[in-house]
C-alpha cells in the first residue's frame, strides 16, 4: 500500500506516521522491518529494493520516503525523471509493504507529485487547523488526557497558543496535571500559558532582520493563521528596525551597554543582548530603507491600495531575502 502524509502540521503528521509505523508491531519487530529514506541522494532503485524485502517475523515492513514529492512538485531537476511515474515502479510491491510518502509541505490534489503516486494510493493532508477546527482539536485533546475542560478555556488556550499542534499538545498535558481531578479553566489557562503570539511576532522578526527567509515565512503563516493581525506584525517590525537604529546611533557614541538598555527602553537582558548583537549586522541607511518600506505598506494597506495579506508577505519575503 502507498500512503502519502503531507502538509505543514508536523505534529499531526508525525503522530499520524508514528501510529502506521506502532501497527507493523513491537518494537523488536518493527524497528527491523522500517526502513527510512531521507536527504538529496535517494535513489529510486533503492526504494524499490526495500519495499519489495518481505517481512521478517512480522507482518508488515515499513519504508518511510521523505521529501521526494515535494521537490517532484518544485520540479526540482536533480531528482531525475526516473521518479515520474511511481505507479509502475512500485506496481510490483508485495502486499505486505507500507510505503509512505512523507512531505512537510501541502501537495497541489492534482499536481504531478499526487499524480505519480497513482488513484489508489492513500493522501492525506495535514494543514494547520482554522480556528473552529483548532478548538475541536484541542476539546478533543483534552478527553484524549482524560480531562474535562469549559469553553472560555478551550478559546483562550486556542488563542494563546496559535495553530502549533505540538506545542498545544504539551501545554493541554500541563493544564490537565495541574488540574488534577477538576475541570479545566480559563483561570488555569491564563496562569499556566505563556502569549506564544507574542514570543513568535518576535522569532519572526528576528528571522527578517537575520536574513532567514524560509524561517520568516513560516512564522508568519504561523502567525496569520493563529489570528495576529498584519497591523500588529508591521508594527512590530518597525518597533524592532527603531531599536536597531537608536542601539547603533548610542553605539557610536560610546553608550555602555547597561545604560543603551534604559535609554531605548529595554530592561530584559536577553532581549538587549540580541538587538545589540543584531544591530553588528546592519548599517542605519539600510535599516532606515527597511523602516521607509514598512510605512509605505502599511500606508498602502490604510488607503486600500493593495491587499493586506499579500502585502505583508510579499514585504516580508523581500526583506528576508535581501
Amino acid at each position: 500500500m502507498i500512503r502519502v502524509l503531507h502538509g505543514e502540521d508536523e505534529y499531526s503528521r508525525s503522530e499520524a506516521l508514528a501510529k502506521i509505523r506502532e501497527s507493523a508491531g513491537p518494537a523488536e519487530v518493527r524497528d527491523p522491518n522500517t526502513t527510512v529514506f531521507e536527504g538529496q541522494g535517494i535513489k529510486l532503485n533503492d526504494v524499490i529494493g526495500a519495499a519489495q524485502v518481505v517481512p521478517f517475523m512480522a507482518d508488515r515492513r515499513v519504508i518511510v520516503v521523505h521529501g521526494v514529492l515535494g521537490r517532484m512538485q518544485k520540479r526540482d531537476k536533480s531528482l531525475g525523471n526516473e521518479w515520474r511515474d511511481l505507479t509502475e515502479a512500485f506496481g510490483a510491491v508485495p502486499a505486505t509493504t507500507e510505503l509512505i510518502f512523507v512531505e512537510e509541505v501541502s501537495l497541489r490534489d492534482k499536481g504531478l507529485a499526487v499524480k505519480s503516486v497513482g488513484p489508489s494510493a492513500r493522501i492525506q493532508e495535514y494543514r494547520p487547523k482554522r480556528r473552529g477546527e483548532l478548538e475541536t482539536w484541542i476539546r478533543d485533546r483534552f478527553s484524549h488526557y482524560g480531562a474535562q475542560t469549559t469553553r472560555d478555556a478551550v478559546a483562550r488556550l486556542a488563542w494563546l497558543s496559535g495553530s502549533d499542534t505540538r506545542l498545544l499538545d504539551q501545554e493541554i498535558k500541563k493544564l490537565t496535571l495541574y488540574a488534577g481531578d477538576r475541570e479545566v479553566t480559563q483561570s488555569d489557562v491564563e496562569l499556566m500559558v505563556a502569549d506564544a503570539h507574542e514570543t513568535s511576532i518576535f522569532a519572526a522578526v528576528d528571522a527578517v532582520l537575520e536574513r532567514r527567509p524560509a524561517v520568516a515565512m513560516k512564522l508568519l503563516y504561523s502567525l496569520l493563521s493563529g489570528g495576529s493581525s498584519v497591523s500588529t506584525i508591521l508594527s512590530m517590525l518597525a518597533r524592532q528596525v527603531r531599536l536597531l537604529i537608536l542601539t547603533i546611533e548610542l553605539q557610536q557614541q560610546g553608550v555602555q551597554q547597561e545604560e543603551l538598555g534604559k535609554r531605548i527602553g529595554l530592561t530584559n537582558r536577553y532581549a538587549l543582548e540580541k538587538t545589540m548583537r543584531q544591530s553588528t549586522s546592519f548599517g542605519t541607511e539600510h535599516l532606515a530603507n527597511i523602516m521607509r518600506r514598512l510605512l509605505a505598506a502599511d500606508l498602502a494597506i490604510k488607503q486600500g491600495q493593495v491587499d493586506e495579506r499579500w502585502a505583508v508577505e510579499i514585504l516580508v519575503g523581500e526583506l528576508s531575502a535581501a
